[in-house]
């Protein structure tokens, strides 16, 4: 999986409002661009995608600005990547095993099922998780989990040397 730049900036500009407290003033998108080195324009994007899936708030006026609709602790990496549409649901994954030929099934099934694993990862770490300088202990247990079936998601394949010894 690889995040893409508004992915990154997404989750950067969240982890930004997640460091004021969530019931103080509004961070404005001028404020973020400034400090983010974002455009004014994306970030308008960007918000909007995190305006419709709940997970920022916006306010109107003099004063008026951004800050997150729940706690830090309530919102996962994976929500704002669906609202960047960064990740697929699990609708799109069982049709991607639907149309997959009986040939590359096994694989197919192997790539799905990282998928979920990746995607129930980032639904358990949280942008509170994320913006701990000491890594919570979902992250331990959630690493070691997906590394390990990454590790063993596809048998070790035998090289051959084809040279011929004289």
């Amino acid at each position: 999986m690889r995040l893409s730049r508004k992915d990154e900036h997404s989750i950067t500009a969240m982890l930004s409002l997640a460091a004021t407290d969530r019931y103080a003033a509004p961070i404005s998108l001028t404020e973020l661009s400034e400090s983010l080195g974002i455009s004014t324009s994306y970030l308008e994007h960007i918000f909007s995608g995190l305006r419709k899936h709940g997970l920022v708030e916006g306010l109107r006026g003099v004063g008026g600005g951004y800050r997150l609709a729940r706690p830090a602790t309530q919102i996962s990496i994976a929500d704002i990547l669906h609202a960047t549409h960064a990740l697929t649901d699990e609708d799109t994954l069982e049709s991607t095993l639907a149309t997959v030929d009986t040939r590359g099934l096994e694989a197919a099934q192997g790539w799905v099922e990282l998928s979920r694993r990746i995607r129930d990862f980032l639904g358990e770490l949280t942008l509170a998780d994320f913006a701990s300088t000491k890594p919570s202990s979902v992250w331990k247990q959630r690493e070691d989990s997906v590394s390990n079936y990454i590790a063993t998601m596809f048998p070790p394949h035998t090289v051959y040397n084809n040279s011929m010894s004289a």
